[in-house]
């Protein structure tokens, strides 16, 4: 049975522990500070950078907190591979803390964060988490920041953590529209147990909304100035996007968040979920309650998401955070019962720090006998071949322009070639989606010729043949990896420029 919530605080930290813990994050922080600077970019780390490059309130694939964050670290630090990424490194460190902290004052035990730091690091996606920078990368620092404010109003009841909540809703819905999805969790526990419910009478709390709505104001006054664009693509996409075989499609999913979780840190996450949600209510326990109630629906909403469309492994991510440290609190309450499964709690933390291990072996090295289709490391190789063909036909063509149909590709080309030139993007998807340039760049590329960069293209050949005068195939390029090739591009030679590709209809 839970102990009374007013019987006793939390044990602080001590100085050994607060030394041990600041000692591993930073150990962590520059392991991972180096594989970052030792691997290219992906795809979409180098899209984003090209967000960085341009700051905008927000933009049309995601909120704008990645990118602002990303222009800080490149001013500081240059355009490295590592400087890119340090916004993934310190977040990471950043939700250590946070996670080992919260697990602490839920749970009232110090166990319960030493526990929460080995689970969370124990994963894959986190550990992808601490070395590739996406829009997942603040999101998670301003999802856990929440779940600590949350825990500290319910633990000492002071009105500064409103506001800090507040603070921390509002940024974490700039970072990615995923952060809506905490709300109705911390909305639960303000409606059922009254020590958080006193607060709803509070000017307090109605300020702390006011303050997570002006947060968000960047996000809206982008989306209103752009017909709602980027509103409307997520909502279509969490809803208007049917697959011809909802239960493959789910399969699937379910296969992903085994793979990136470990299947025995996702058994143990899914029971932690659910015990938080039973003993947080039947113990009157809100900081439990919450932790079940910010996990567990997220997670059912990508399974329902699941059998509508195709769901990215690391988009649940943020319920893992929740997930890790309610299993952890779980496990703390209720070792003296499960004594006969501590080999398979053991052995899941350490199964999972072993295949940590070897994903950060694979990305530093490509050594390891992993089929390039079931390698997700894959996307880091090749790129800077890539980049030298295509430089090596701008140098024999000085007046063309570069473009792709990706906008993934668009931003590695940009980031690899020399000087950093605009690479186009085909569609009228080009804009507002990439922000290196806009419509009236796109009304000067008639008459002048292009160089077109693409995979396998035979229907992208086709699609565009028609906006120029002739197409000229001039190489083919193996994009490789670990000494296997990855896909095949050809750089082709597109002749004056008519109208069409790169219109904004």
């Amino acid at each position: 049975m839970a102990p009374d919530a007013e019987s006793h605080r939390a044990p602080s930290v001590g100085t050994r522990d607060a030394a041990l813990l600041a000692g591993l994050v930073l150990a962590a922080a520059l392991l991972h500070l180096w594989l970052t600077g030792t691997t290219l970019l992906s795809g979409d780390e180098a899209y984003y950078w090209l967000w960085s490059r341009r700051l905008q309130l927000s933009y049309y694939d995601h909120p704008a907190m990645m990118a602002w964050w990303m222009a800080g670290a490149t001013a500081l630090f240059g355009e490295s591979e590592a400087a890119i990424r340090l916004p993934a490194v310190l977040s990471v460190a950043a939700v250590t803390g946070l996670a080992f902290d919260t697990a602490r004052l839920a749970f009232r035990d110090i166990r319960a964060g030493w526990w929460a730091v080995a689970v969370l690091n124990a994963t894959l996606l986190f550990a992808a988490a601490g070395v590739l920078v996406t829009p997942d990368s603040p999101l998670l620092v301003f999802w856990s920041l929440s779940l600590w404010a949350m825990v500290r109003l319910l633990d000492d009841g002071r009105a500064r953590w409103l506001y800090l909540l507040g603070l921390s809703l509002g940024l974490g819905f700039c970072s990615k529209y995923t952060m809506v999805l905490i709300a109705p969790g911390i909305m639960a526990v303000f409606a059922l147990f009254p020590q958080a419910r006193r607060w709803l009478k509070s000017p307090h709390f109605w300020a702390a909304i006011v303050l997570a709505l002006a947060c968000t104001s960047p996000v809206l006054i982008w989306n209103a100035q752009h017909d709602w664009i980027s509103i409307k693509k997520q909502l279509s996409h969490s809803f208007d996007a049917p697959v011809s075989d909802p239960l493959k499609s789910l399969a699937t999913f379910v296969g992903t968040q085994l793979g990136v979780i470990t299947p025995l840190i996702f058994g143990f996450m899914l029971w932690g979920m659910g015990w938080t949600l039973w003993a947080g209510w039947r113990s009157r326990q809100p900081a439990w309650f919450l932790l079940g109630a910010t996990s567990a629906p997220l997670l059912a909403f990508f399974v329902r998401h699941s059998l509508g469309g195709v769901v990215q492994p690391h988009w649940p991510g943020p319920a893992y955070l929740g997930a890790a440290i309610a299993t952890s609190g779980a496990w703390v309450v209720l070792a003296p019962s499960w004594r006969r499964l501590r080999w398979l709690w053991h052995g899941a933390i350490a199964l999972g720090g072993l295949l940590v291990a070897a994903t950060y072996v694979q990305m530093e090295t490509a050594r390891l006998p992993i089929p390039l289709k079931s390698d997700p490391m894959s996307r880091l190789g090749g790129w800077d071949q890539l980049a030298s063909a295509v430089e090596a036909e701008r140098t024999r063509h000085p007046d063309a322009f570069v473009f792709t149909t990706k906008h993934e590709v668009a931003g590695l080309l940009t980031y690899y070639l020399p000087g950093h030139p605009v690479v186009f993007l085909t569609g009228s998807a080009g804009f507002p989606r990439i922000p290196s340039y806009d419509a009236r760049d796109a009304a000067a590329l008639p008459g002048q010729n292009g160089l077109y960069v693409i995979k396998d293209g035979f229907y992208a050949v086709q699609d565009v043949r028609r906006s120029f005068r002739s197409l000229t195939l001039l190489a083919t390029v193996d994009r490789a990896w670990g000494g296997k090739v990855v896909d095949h591009y050809e750089i082709w030679l597109a002749e004056s420029y008519g109208s069409g590709t790169f219109e904004n209809k």
